[in-house]
């Protein structure tokens, strides 16, 4: 068996902290569990003491604990252990003798903290996992923090499991479950009910994201040891075993809604595959520099791939460059420049307006220019299975042939145009047929192919792309809005014809930015404001902040003063964070010291005890709404903001942390406030705040703490932060660079 099983260490060693989270601990007897300090109460001290005897007498340890019994002698003592054990009985929840023991244990402490303290120390005796093992197969779906598990069946017919996580709590959650299930029998580990989970203490103090988490790291280690019983009894020909394709997990708990355009309502996200999720999304055709509009199709799109990784899915983003174009010959002939010489400029624009933007790379940026081979096979199928017919070169894709054409769209037949973005040829068989492959052109860019020299057509291409990367079904496929009718619904068309598959399970367009005249912002109306224009003004995590503060399905109107708010509240955020680093994080006072270790182990871990990050990514997973997500932001830094006025250390840096992570979810807020929060003040603006801060001095002085606390609040609205210390008060204004 593996390094990390329990019955390697001593059964007290489970409910020994570990060195790192220890406290003020009894020197006389080392195996002791450790007790507060003296100013504790003794109620307190006498429920630890409580705790230690209830763990260890559950755990059937006898050695190591005689001076706690020594304190335990009277009745009263005794029947309040005997209380605190009752309800986590073995028989209780199927739960086998170490797993009953510890949980036990856990109901027994008086309180929250004294929980998650002990799930730290349950962390700290969890072995490495081998990186050989944190595969996508032993990854646990719909956690918040990266956790994967590993069962392998001992010849003595029990089971081992490793585990591992990269946040402290889920490591605890996952070593009780790993160190008490290890040596059990698969019968003893299918018995076990996860609700236990409830009646130890832990659940309740969880976020709810932790508790889900919790479910689906059981699940998935079921799931595991039901194969490896079906493959012992598939090899002994025994009965029952699992057929194949059989899976017993469970379908995960509904948590993110999202509009589907197909069904033009809001649905709980269901993946294809258990904790995998692949998506596509049309990119740019790189023929100019990238303006307003694509910039929000990028940012959103960004911040869908952020959360479905935050949410713990495994995600592959792919998002296309269209190299080859109508648009992309037309300019280059006016630039004298190879279409692919522009092509390659522009995607380097795109590539750099992106990243001034905050957002990360796709997974794959196939270009359509290199993609040949895998369009022409495509078009080859919809030939030969009769959807799509070849005249002078030129292939077409036969519209009435498939059935359902029209059904992301609504759009009717009858009213069809004749394709987009290709001229009407008189070898089409009806107006509505569009093109799959162009013939060649003099002096244009052109493949071989079984039709002849030519181009791939605008929709096989990501029809053709997306099957390379992702397969015939996705999960999610994006886009602006101008995309649903022609292109949208004609890769549905292609690829449902070609590969006999449903495409997409959800499709989502994000709106269009709308320029003054409230058109629709575009290359072709010429009426766009570009990406690179808009970061002459603005810091590009201004735009970004910009361009999340609309609701992403409805259009939002351009106008700098909309810029310059956004640069307002984001500045009002950073504000907040500052002294986040410098900020008071020790203390002699043994209690404090001890709060402050207990609260920095929580921020390290970005989601335990937050519960405004969870309420944010509530917010988030009710169809990516991220004005309300921000809407908590914003909470958040009023009570940073309040904190930065007094002696609050421990509780700032916490929250400092909190804020962050929350940010880290949308792609902002990850600077170093004070860098940005700096800028020139003018003489004016200076004297203003220094008449403020000496109003509110006095009115400090005159115990008028209402007024000084209004005075306050103005100044923090004018993204003024003010320090009280021994010296008098000091001030700083910022503004975003």
């Amino acid at each position: 068996m593996g390094s990390s099983l329990a019955g390697e260490m001593p059964p007290e060693a489970f409910l020994r902290p570990s060195p790192v989270h220890r406290i003020a601990s009894h020197s006389a007897a080392p195996s002791r569990m450790p007790r507060f300090s003296a100013r504790q109460s003794a109620s307190s001290k006498f429920s630890a003491d409580a705790m230690a005897v209830a763990g260890a007498m559950a755990l059937g340890v006898t050695g190591g604990f005689q001076a706690s019994r020594r304190s335990c002698r009277t009745r009263e003592l005794r029947a309040r252990i005997a209380r605190a054990m009752s309800p986590m009985s073995p028989g209780d929840y199927g739960l086998p003798p170490k797993l009953a023991g510890m949980a036990g244990a856990l109901s027994a402490l008086p309180n929250d903290r004294m929980r998650y303290q002990q799930l730290m120390a349950l962390a700290g005796k969890l072995k490495p996992m081998a990186d050989d093992l944190k595969v996508p197969e032993n990854k646990v779906p719909g956690c918040l923090s990266v956790v994967h598990v590993h069962a392998s069946l001992e010849e003595d017919g029990t089971v081992t499991f490793q585990g591992d996580s990269d946040a402290l709590i889920s490591k605890g959650l996952v070593a009780l479950l790993v160190l008490c299930l290890s040596g059990c029998t698969p019968e003893e580990i299918a018995g076990v009910q996860p609700e236990f989970i409830k009646a130890s203490g832990i659940s309740a103090s969880l976020t709810p994201g932790r508790n889900n988490g919790f479910f689906n790291m059981f699940k998935l280690m079921n799931k595991k040891v039901a194969r490896l019983k079906a493959a012992k009894a598939a090899e002994s020909g025994e009965s029952g075993a699992m057929k194949a394709g059989e899976d017993t997990e469970t379908e995960e708990t509904p948590e993110l809604q999202i509009y589907n355009t197909l069904s033009r309502s809001k649905e709980a996200f269901k993946t294809l595959e258990p904790g995998k999720v692949k998506m596509y999304v049309c990119g740019v055709t790189v023929y100019d520099l990238c303006h307003l509009g694509h910039a929000r199709v990028m940012v959103f799109f960004d911040i869908v791939a952020r959360f479905l990784r935050h949410l713990g899915y495994d995600v592959t983003f792919v998002r296309n460059v269209t190299d080859i174009d109508d648009k992309i010959i037309k300019r280059s002939q006016e630039t004298g420049e190879t279409a692919e010489e522009l092509a390659r400029r522009m995607e380097e624009e795109m590539a750099r307006d992106a990243k001034s933007l905050g957002c990360t790379s796709p997974d794959f940026e196939p270009r359509v220019s290199e993609s040949i081979e895998e369009i022409t096979s495509m078009v080859e199928t919809l030939v030969k299975k009769d959807f799509a017919y070849a005249g002078k070169g030129d292939v077409y894709f036969r519209v009435r042939r498939f059935e359902t054409y029209g059904r992301l769209s609504r759009c009717s037949l009858d009213g069809n145009e004749a394709g987009a973005r290709v001229e009407v040829a008189d070898v089409k068989e009806a107006p509505e047929d569009f093109v799959l492959w162009k013939s060649a052109k003099p002096s244009e860019p052109s493949w071989e192919s079984p039709w002849g020299p030519g181009r791939p057509g605008w929709h096989i291409e990501c029809s053709a792309m997306a099957k390379r990367y992702l397969g015939d079904t996705l999960d999610i496929h994006g886009g602006g809005p101008d995309l649903v009718f022609p292109h949208h619904e004609n890769e549905i068309a292609q690829s449902e014809a070609a590969n006999d598959q449903p495409y997409v399970k959800t499709w989502m367009h994000c709106a269009a930015v709308r320029s003054t005249g409230n058109e629709k912002m575009s290359k072709s109306l010429g009426n766009f404001v570009t990406i690179r224009d808009v970061l002459k003004q603005y810091d590009g995590e201004v735009v970004r902040f910009y361009l999340l503060s609309s609701q992403y399905r409805r259009p939002m109107m351009y106008s700098e003063e909309a810029l310059e708010e956004a640069q307002e509240r984001l500045l009002k955020l950073y504000s907040s964070l500052r002294g986040a680093a410098g900020a008071q994080t020790e203390s002699p006072d043994p209690e404090c010291e001890q709060q402050h270790r207990f609260l920095a182990a929580m921020a390290n871990d970005t989601n335990l005890l937050n519960r405004p990050t969870d309420h944010m990514r509530k917010r988030i997973a009710k169809d990516f709404d991220t004005v309300n997500a921000i809407a908590a932001l914003t909470d958040l830094s009023r009570e940073l903001l309040q904190l930065q006025q007094g002696d609050h250390g421990a509780e700032f840096q916490t929250k400092a942390r909190q804020l962050r992570a929350m940010g880290a979810v949308l792609g902002i807020l990850q600077r170093d406030p004070e860098e940005v929060c700096k800028g020139p003040v003018d003489s004016d603006f200076e004297a203003k705040v220094e008449d403020l801060i000496q109003a509110r001095a006095d009115a400090r002085k005159a115990k008028d703490f209402t007024k000084a606390d209004a005075i306050r609040d103005e100044l923090t609205g004018m993204g003024v932060v003010i320090e009280d210390g021994a010296k008098g008060t000091s001030w700083r204004v910022a503004s975003l660079a």
